[in-house]
């Protein structure tokens, strides 16, 4: 795969994941009726929130946002850095899926899903930038 093609495909990757976090943080947002409603309850008293309207709103600004920001470096970047941004991203994810794992003491399906989903952001970044060492 050439260099271009691995940077293009870090930088879909990142699109993507930025779609699903502002989707999800939408999702969150509208907890009273939406697909957080579902989750226990108990939750919440493990966490430093009262609803899910914080943790939406981060997911969409942290997530989001930073996804997009570092989409478009990748794709407007001709340096041989454009992968530190989602990796750090990858990064942020990671740890905040062992964050969540560890604070509420249990695993659910998406927790398994959005791990996969950060370890193949970091390894798309190591990919590019071993490409861009050759």
């Amino acid at each position: 795969m050439t260099q271009k093609t691995s940077k293009n495909l870090l930088g879909i990757y990142d699109l993507l994941l930025a779609a699903g976090a502002i989707f999800t943080g939408i999702l969150m947002i509208q907890s009273s009726y939406g697909v957080f409603s579902q989750y226990p309850k108990e939750w919440l008293s493990k966490l430093p929130f009262e609803s899910w309207i914080l943790p939406g709103i981060m997911a969409i600004l942290i997530f989001g946002l930073g996804n997009i920001i570092s989409a478009l470096l990748i794709f407007r970047k001709n340096g041989n850095t454009s992968w530190r941004i989602s990796a750090l991203m990858g990064g942020i994810f990671l740890i905040s899926i062992v964050a969540q794992r560890l604070v509420l003491g249990e695993w659910y399906m998406a927790t398994v899903q959005f791990l996969i989903l950060s370890i193949i952001q970091l390894s798309l970044s190591g990919y590019v930038f071993l490409s861009n060492q050759k």
